[in-house]
């Protein structure tokens, strides 16, 4: 798991203030697909290259900062685990990228919306976690939700979009667990290796072809390098002081902004299914945290 300081704030103050910086992080992380329907000719893979090109500056920026004079030490220590979550990360950084481009942003957010659910469930077959009853019945709620959205995706032919929201919250999953299983580890190295892998792996598929228009640059770099990679530090500071359950509530606030930003300056709108969709996968979320009678935590999102 990331490491930060967890003698930030004082005792009384730090809990107002982690949920403040949840809320400013879900905030501006809502933004991501407005920002992607703005972007007027980047391909795909150029939105990819630039977007985790400079989300892994910005990374590695706080990453120097933060461990000048350990940097080889950290890097070693995340071992093999932190190369697979790398991998899982790209996946789920690329992924979330063509989900966006080929769905609607609220069919893409409300999918990512069950990974906290799918991720209780991948941490009892990988780690042997225990899950209750509540999580088992929030689950097919979820999966329920999940149908109606996907039978929308279909209905309006953007079923490649939703397979690859499904794909990038599989994914997200994954290096969840990751970080489950190396929770004693600072794998912020592994999320640095992930969005370079993502940026490498666009530059090839592009065949070097990563010409775009300034504004494209720019609004770019400024989701992966500023918004994104200064959501991911808060997100992270905020996760040592505040149980998981509430975490995860508090961070519906992306899952409804996201689409109401683009409904708003777009005029994007999700079709009934969706929405209805949207709804039963978050009521399933929230049901999961106050069923399951203990805390879940989730780290990280794209």
């Amino acid at each position: 798991m990331v490491s930060v300081d967890t003698n930030l704030f004082p005792d009384r103050a730090q809990v107002r203030l982690a949920v403040a910086l949840v809320l400013v992080s879900g905030f501006f992380n809502s933004f991501g697909g407005l920002i992607l329907r703005s972007l007027e000719e980047a391909s795909e893979w150029q939105i990819v290259f630039y977007r985790a090109g400079s989300l892994s500056l910005g990374l590695m920026a706080v990453f120097v900062v933060r461990n000048f004079g350990q940097i080889g030490f950290k890097v070693r220590q995340i071992g093999i685990w932190g190369c697979v979550g790398g991998v899982w990360f790209c996946s789920m950084q690329t992924l979330f990228i063509f989900s966006l481009s080929h769905t609607t942003v609220a069919n893409t957010v409300f999918i990512l919306g069950s990974a906290p659910i799918l991720t209780a469930v991948a941490a009892r077959l990988v780690l042997g976690e225990r899950i209750s009853r509540g999580t088992w019945g929030a689950l097919m709620v979820a999966v329920s939700g999940l149908a109606l959205m996907f039978a929308a995706g279909v209905s309006a032919g953007n079923t490649f979009g939703d397979l690859a929201a499904i794909g990038s919250t599989l994914s997200f999953v994954g290096f969840i667990i990751v970080l489950r299983a190396k929770r004693k580890v600072d794998m912020l190295p592994s999320l640095i290796v992930g969005a370079l892998l993502a940026s490498s792996l666009a530059f090839v598929s592009t065949g070097g072809d990563v010409a775009v228009p300034t504004r494209d640059l720019v609004l770019c770099v400024l989701w992966g390098g500023v918004i994104s990679s200064g959501v991911l530090v808060l997100f992270t500071i905020a996760s040592r002081h505040l149980k998981g359950g509430v975490l995860t509530t508090l961070l519906t606030i992306e899952y409804v902004l996201g689409p109401f930003w683009v409904w708003l300056f777009i005029d994007e709108q999700p079709s009934v299914l969706t929405l209805a969709g949207g709804a039963v996968v978050i009521c399933g979320v929230i049901g999961q945290v106050y069923l399951s009678g203990r805390p879940k935590r989730l780290e990280l999102s794209p």
